[in-house]
């Protein structure tokens, strides 16, 4: 009778052990489902617009795309100008084909050219955005950091994460909470008030309310950004601390020489396999114009660029249609200009290459 009353009061135990781990599992679910509808509640009444990360994965995603280029429908390598500036949906419109955007926030577009030279697989056309800051630094600096990891994730794009990025997009279509780049815990903890010392440089932080990325990679200004001059001037006052409006003068001698050599290599690997390349200087205004004229005249670095490379460049100081424009922070335009500098700078692109966007077009259909 003990050892049945053992096994009896054992059995109970467990019963009710699983019960027990039953509600808890219950209860952490209910609070979870609680945080997190009140969180995404919070951030919809607050007026946030649906935005999607643009991380590694979406970068990978986007790259197996680039053996479709045509002049109709480039690859397009750079800065945030250019993800700003080129409205992709308009392009579209007017070539029946949509750019491959692989251009990156704060980061020199070199490595990407680069990677494209080296794919023998590609034979592409590629609209490269020229910011001199970014664009004429030396191999190695900090503004090739953001392009040596996406590099370096392509290759390694494996089966699961592959999964995992179409399981996440469709999380991300309806759920405003999993913009990581905004409301992650990392991303909160960099918003605190943490002023730069001796030796540290902490980053200034964006308004949260600044931008969005669609699943393309096209990036715009939020409607609450442009209507709020405050959080412009907050954007300005950032760009002066990160030196955007600096007028000391980029780098020069052989480092300058050796950054030109390296782009010309990159072209000439292109143009080999029957690809074609055009160099963009995108708008800027205001102060950030007046500092970049000084800082990288443009007989100096630009004429010198399209002189060694032997590349068409589009340049738009020397554009009235494509000059007439005032960016609202100074560096990037806003969406309803991107569309009509998106329509000039397809025709002006026809006009100086003599490519022929729709037959481009047309050519490549199968």
């Amino acid at each position: 009778m003990r050892t049945g009353g053992s096994v009896s009061y054992c059995l109970i135990f467990k019963a009710m052990k699983k019960t027990n781990y039953l509600k808890t599992a219950c209860l952490a679910a209910a609070f979870a489902g609680i945080f997190v509808t009140g969180w995404e509640s919070y951030l919809r009444q607050c007026g946030f617009t649906l935005s999607y990360n643009d991380d590694e994965s979406l970068w990978a995603h986007t790259r197996k795309n680039i053996y479709e280029a045509t002049p109709a429908g480039p690859v397009i390598v750079g800065t945030s100008r250019s993800k700003f500036d080129i409205d992709l949906g308009t392009w579209k419109s007017i070539t029946g084909k949509e750019p491959v955007q692989l251009a990156i926030v704060g980061t020199t577009p070199r490595p990407v050219l680069q990677d494209l030279a080296n794919d023998p697989d590609f034979k592409g056309t590629v609209i490269v955005d020229v910011m001199e800051m970014l664009f004429f630094q030396p191999d190695g600096s900090f503004t090739e950091t953001s392009a040596r990891k996406r590099l370096q994730y392509y290759p390694k794009y494996s089966l699961s994460q592959h999964a995992s990025f179409h399981i996440n997009r469709k999380l991300e279509d309806h759920l405003l909470f999993l913009d990581e780049e905004r409301f992650s815990v990392n991303a909160l903890i960099k918003r605190l008030p943490i002023a730069s010392r001796p030796g540290v440089f902490v980053f200034p932080v964006f308004p949260m309310d600044l931008e969005y990325v669609s699943p393309n990679r096209q990036t715009a200004f939020t409607q609450n950004f442009l209507r709020d001059t405050a959080a412009q001037h907050e954007v300005e006052g950032v760009w002066m601390k990160m030196g955007l409006a600096s007028t000391k003068r980029g780098v020069g001698g052989d480092t300058l020489t050796n950054i030109i050599r390296s782009v010309a290599q990159s072209v000439d690997k292109i143009r080999a396999r029957g690809g074609k390349v055009v160099f963009v200087r995108f708008p800027s205004s205001d102060p950030v114009w007046a500092a970049e004229q000084q800082a990288y005249p443009r007989a100096l670095y630009w004429e010198r660029l399209l002189k060694e490379t032997g590349v068409t460049g589009i340049h738009f100081a020397d554009y009235p249609e494509l000059s007439r424009y005032e960016c609202p922070e100074w560096s990037h335009l806003s969406p309803a200009d991107a569309k009509t500098f998106t329509r000039d700078l397809t025709r002006i692109i026809g006009d100086k290459t003599k490519w022929s966007l729709q037959n481009a077009v047309s050519q490549n259909i199968p």
